[in-house]
Order: structure tokens, then C-alpha cells, then sequence
């Protein structure tokens, strides 16, 4: 075996399996994923109704004063 003494040199010679190494299922990724999607848009919606009713409070108390 030649080694060139430079790192890629050395990596290379380690050399990888033919085989692919197992990986977690698609399905699995994809649910993790839309819980994260739905707990986002949760929050984001609380966000947004919770910063309606300041402002509406804050509004209705300046054109009501």
C-alpha cells in the first residue's frame, strides 16, 4: 500500500464498508418533524391572540379615554 503522508492521504487508506449502515426509518423523521410543525404553529398562534387582545386593550383604552 502507497501512503502519500498528507491527511486526505490517510483517510482514504481507512476505507469505508460496502454495506450502508442502518438509518432510522423515514416514517419516524417525518412524525418528529410534524410535531414539531404543529407545536410551532401552536405557539405562534397563542402568540398571536394573546398580542390581539394587548393591543385591542391597549387601543380601546386610548379611543375610550
Amino acid at each position: 500500500m502507497e501512503t502519500s503522508g498528507s491527511l486526505t492521504g490517510h483517510i482514504l487508506a481507512q476505507g469505508w464498508s460496502d454495506t450502508p449502515t442502518e438509518r432510522s426509518s423515514n416514517a419516524r423523521v417525518m412524525i418528529v418533524l410534524a410535531a414539531a410543525l404543529g407545536l410551532l404553529v401552536a405557539i405562534s398562534v397563542a402568540v398571536v391572540l394573546l398580542a390581539g387582545d394587548a393591543l385591542d386593550g391597549l387601543v380601546g383604552s386610548v379611543l375610550n379615554g
